[in-house]
């Protein structure tokens, strides 16, 4: 597939699902006007047994607490168990952007089920780094990683009504239905690989 000038792949997703790489700088703040651009070190690694603290506040910030159900310790716990003990092999995927201070800045739990379905369980930024192509990074990383694996297709579920809505279809992902859950109604998007 061609590129345009601006790095789009041509009949594509926008470029965001295309970012190979952590951002650099970083844009804080909520408008332009209060807004400034800061250098950011970032590292992404895979999840260590630590990481929850950091993982639940990005789930429980003002923001992202209407997006996130409840994430049990022992979810994250036995996904980073699995993931270290299998390596790259590991049906379990959960990856932590840190900054350079040592804090979780982002994370993303995913499964690799043997149907040959991804699942992406959830991805989250900190609030003060949203926007920044952080979460953006982790995902692409993810259907990069899953193409490797030969799964056939990525899939997740969101609440109808939040603005994650918007943000799954510039990666390539299409409604596939709607489910109800136990509290809300979710919509269902798959990315074929």
């Amino acid at each position: 597939m061609a590129k345009s000038k601006l790095g789009l792949l041509a009949g594509g997703p926008s470029c965001i699902a295309h970012r190979s790489k952590l951002p650099t700088t970083i844009r804080t703040g909520a408008t332009s006007d209060t807004s400034k651009t800061i250098s950011a070190k970032l590292t992404v690694r895979d999840a260590q047994l630590e990481d929850y603290v950091g993982i639940r506040k990005i789930i429980n910030s003002k923001n992202n607490r209407a997006s996130f159900g409840y994430l049990p310790r022992v979810v994250v716990e036995d996904a980073v168990k699995n993931q270290n003990a299998d390596g790259e092999k590991s049906q379990h995927r959960i990856r932590v952007v840190v900054d350079a201070n040592g804090r979780i800045v982002a994370f993303l739990r995913a499964y690799h089920r043997q149907d040959g379905a991804t699942t992406l369980h959830e991805i989250g930024v900190a609030e003060d780094m949203q926007s920044s192509g952080i979460g953006s990074f982790l995902l692409t990383e993810l259907i990069t990683a899953s193409r490797k694996r030969g799964m056939e297709k990525v899939a997740l579920k969101t609440p109808v009504g939040m603005r994650s809505n918007g943000y799954y279809p510039r990666f390539g992902f299409k409604q596939a239905g709607t489910y109800k859950g136990r509290k809300r109604v979710l919509n269902c998007y798959e990315l074929t690989l």
